[in-house]
């Protein structure tokens, strides 16, 4: 396999591809414009990236986009859903499939580390916190931007921002109704209602989300099933317009969200003879066996048998052998199994044009996020590590206010935004975590971490685009140019109840609190060859917050030397690009090419040490990494009925300065790269013709294919056996409209084949001498009836 990107024969190709792609688009005339963002279209696809509306061959980012009808027609209703659609998107699960989070460009976000991702989702324009699964209904468009954020966002992330937007009231009445259901008793019910309750001056738009289903998962230990989802969500969104040059646009979303977690699975675990002194930790793969009498005396493990009797009695070395023939489906664990969360969102946004060309926008943000959840860690039926069952969750509280300009100056020829943001987050989390239970030998170790973390950030931005074809001579030239100050202070108190607050040490200081300034920037230079062909390069800086422990003992210092306290993050970048909407002869076609590099300094990872007797989970930084690549996709229309295309994207991220020791433990070498396939890539092909006067059916198919990746970033070295073998699956769907009456018919199959892939995992080979992972969804199908009117 490819270890690093043949630069002399890309950089070729791209220079060929930039030839012909140019030749092509001067040969191109403009389309007329399309409001609906559809990726596989051949009208223009209109993309905020730049916080202003722009078709997407004029934006000089890497953006994909997701619109209404494509959304709709592929049942994309979760995070989930995303990954087999955007291009170089992977979607990863943590402890659970509801604890969700993207990774782009290497960037990801570790499993019970304290970060922030560093992906964030935005919902109308406001930052909500980190990537929980969540319906998707009743919206506008999906927007994935990719490498670091710095300069136009509320929040600063060092690997992209996925942007959710909302269907807008219009003037017109009307709506739509849908009805899906599937396999595992699967049941969907989506709709809304667009009421103009003042023409032009008051819209009104209603829109709800209704999903019950089944569990993949057969839990053998109490035979329920593990995985149900239950959703119950509404929005309610009201645009004013009580004069000609303002606008305002509340939201108010309201999510509820209940069955429980597919668990994860035991994926494989350490021979006893592989133990070291110290290393792991808890040595599971010994306690849990009959070798643990040699410890304990004779009848050690007979006498832990008799208080668990769902155990298996061969050990919990045979019983991974047992778990990993039976498959992820049919599993075996002890653990309590919930999943409980109420979201209520409001985004107001009112718009003052105060001139032909300047407009000011300001954005007002609130999220209240109540969750809590409880499953399994170890992946087995034995009590090595396991949620108590009150689990783990909390509340997460949110206000941000945003002030913009936007504007035009010299003649159109400067396109400017600037900014002020302010947010103020509060998350009150607890988590209850039952270790290490070998009874009546050895009693169940009970650990209770309660902290509350509070976020107050203040940033000023301003980002500007120069026309410099009169400057300069040369048009469709320009300059853009960008630049945000952040200040975030954090503050982490553990509570009274707090573990290391009822286990107290001299050393110990409560609460912790640091400010984080940061300087981030962006350079780029495009070339508007003309209305249908973009070329671009860029360069940014940005970064993500650093913190505190949530796990960790409240001592003074950074991670690295034992503290609870570990560092900002910052990411800088390189990225070139090509964007093109053409014709071969009369067949339309579109083209994206972006080329990057990428360093990150400080890297925020997840480690697993001995601190004072106590075991914790901290968040390190490790000193650099660099991230190179390149993402190709594409669309082409032969016919009006046929169209076909796909995507392929190479990501080579790699540790440059890998080695970290924290306080009494051994050093350890940061290696592999998690959540990050080296090669990824989908294909999509699509027949949609008439079948009679008003009827049309379409049939489309969908391929994703990914290498392998890993789960752990010390993959080779503290953590071994976190490589997650590739895979691929397909998607198929049939439908039958008639747009003029309004309705529709179709039937999805995901996963047609029925592949067993993995969509996460914790490595917890050093700490508990096995790893588990989260299973994806086996094949599925959904059918669906559809009314517009």
């Amino acid at each position: 396999m490819t270890k690093s990107i043949p630069t002399l024969g890309f950089a070729a190709t791209l220079l060929i591809v930039l030839q012909t792609t140019t030749a092509l688009a001067q040969e191109t005339q403009p389309q007329a414009v399309n409001d609906t963002a559809n990726a596989a279209g051949s009208g223009d696809i209109i993309v905020t990236a730049q916080r202003r509306s722009e078709t997407l061959e004029r934006t000089p980012v890497a953006v994909a986009v997701l619109g209404a009808e494509t959304l709709a027609k592929q049942a994309i209703v979760s995070q989930s859903d995303l990954q087999s659609t955007v291009p170089g998107l992977t979607v990863k699960a943590g402890q659970s499939s509801n604890q969700l989070n993207y990774s782009l460009r290497g960037q990801t976000v570790d499993s019970f580390s304290s970060s922030r991702p560093s992906v964030l989702p935005y919902f109308n324009e406001v930052q909500v916190g980190g990537g929980a699964s969540s319906a998707f209904y009743d919206l506008q468009s999906v927007q994935v931007l990719k490498g670091p954020q710095g300069t136009l966002f509320g929040r600063n992330s060092t690997g992209g921002a996925v942007l959710f937007t909302s269907a807008k009231p219009t003037n017109e009445f009307g709506g739509y109704a849908s009805i899906r259901g599937g396999d595992y008793k699967h049941i969907q019910v989506e709709g809304a209602i667009n009421v103009p309750l003042i023409d032009d001056k008051v819209l009104l738009r209603v829109a709800g989300f209704f999903q019950r289903r089944d569990g993949f998962q057969y839990n053998l230990f109490d035979g329920g099933r593990l995985g149900d989802v239950r959703r119950e969500n509404i929005r309610a969104s009201l645009t004013l317009k009580p004069s000609d040059n303002i606008t305002n646009d509340l939201v108010i979303d309201y999510a509820h969200s209940g069955g429980n977690n597919t668990s994860s699975v035991i994926y494989n675990i350490l021979p006893i003879s592989a133990n070291k002194p110290g290393n792991p930790f808890v040595p599971s793969n010994f306690l849990y066996s009959p070798a643990v009498d040699a410890a304990f005396g004779p009848g050690a493990f007979a006498r832990f048998l008799a208080l668990h009797p769902r155990a298996d009695p061969d050990g919990i070395v045979a019983f991974t052998a047992k778990q990993q023939a039976r498959g992820p489906f049919l599993i075996d664990v002890d653990a309590p199994n919930f999943h409980r969360s109420k979201t209520l969102f409001v985004s107001n946004i009112t718009t003052l044009d105060i001139g032909e060309n300047t407009q000011i926008k300001n954005i007002i943000g609130y999220v209240n996020d109540k969750s809590k959840d409880a499953g399994e860690f170890d992946g087995t039926s034995f009590p090595s590590d396991d949620n108590g069952k009150e689990g783990r969750g909390g509340t997460l509280t949110q206000f941000s206010e945003e002030l913009q300009l936007i504007g035009k100056a010299f003649n159109n020829n400067l396109s400017y935004v600037a900014g002020l943001y302010f947010s103020d987050e509060k998350n009150d989390v607890d988590s209850l975590s039952a270790l290490f239970d070998l009874s009546p030998t050895a009693p169940v170790t009970i650990q209770l971490n309660n902290g509350i973390t509070t976020n107050k950030t203040y940033a000023a931005y301003g980002q500007g685009t120069l026309d410099l074809s009169d400057i300069v001579g040369i048009e469709g030239l320009g300059f853009t140019a960008g630049a945000r100050y952040s200040s975030e202070k954090v503050t982490f108190l553990h509570k009274s109840n707090d573990f290391f607050v009822t286990n107290p040490n001299p050393a110990f200081v409560n609460p912790l609190s640091d400010t984080f300034n940061k300087f981030s920037w962006q350079l780029g230079l495009q070339q508007q060859v003309n209305p249908n062909l973009l070329l671009y390069a860029v360069t940014r800086r940005s970064f993500r917050s650093g913190g505190f422990n949530f796990f960790a003992p409240p001592l003074p210092g950074f991670g690295n030397q034992g503290g609870a306290e570990y560092d900002a993050e910052r990411a800088t970048d390189i990225e070139l690009g090509l964007k093109l909407r053409s014709t071969v002869g009369e067949v339309p076609i579109r083209l994206n090419i972006a080329a990057y590099t990428m360093t990150i300094d400080k890297v925020q990872r997840s480690n697993y040490v001995s601190i004072f007797g106590s075991l914790a989970g901290i968040t390190v930084n490790v000193p650099k990494a660099k991230v190179s690549g390149f993402e190709v996709d594409g669309v082409v229309n032969p016919t009006d009925w046929l169209s076909f295309g796909g995507s392929v994207n190479y990501t080579h991220a790699r540790f440059t300065d890998n080695l970290v020791s924290v306080l009494g433990n051994p050093t350890v070498a940061f290696e592999t790269y998690p959540d990050t396939p080296e090669w990824s890539g989908s294909a999509f092909g699509e027949i949609a013709a008439p079948i009679s006067a008003g009827l049309r059916a379409s049939l489309r198919a969908d391929v994703y294919s990914q290498t392998s990746t890993y789960f752990s970033s010390t993959g080779t070295t503290l953590n071994p056996g976190t490589q997650i073998t590739g895979y691929t699956i397909a998607n198929f769907r049939l439908g039958v409209e008639d747009q003029d009456a309004g309705w529709s018919l179709s039937a999805n199959l995901k996963n047609a084949f029925n592949r067993t892939y993995y969509v996460g995992g914790i490595g917890f080979s050093s700490l508990f001498a096995l790893n588990s992972v989260i299973p994806g969804d086996p094949r599925t199908f959904l059918v669906e009836a559809r009314y517009k009117f």
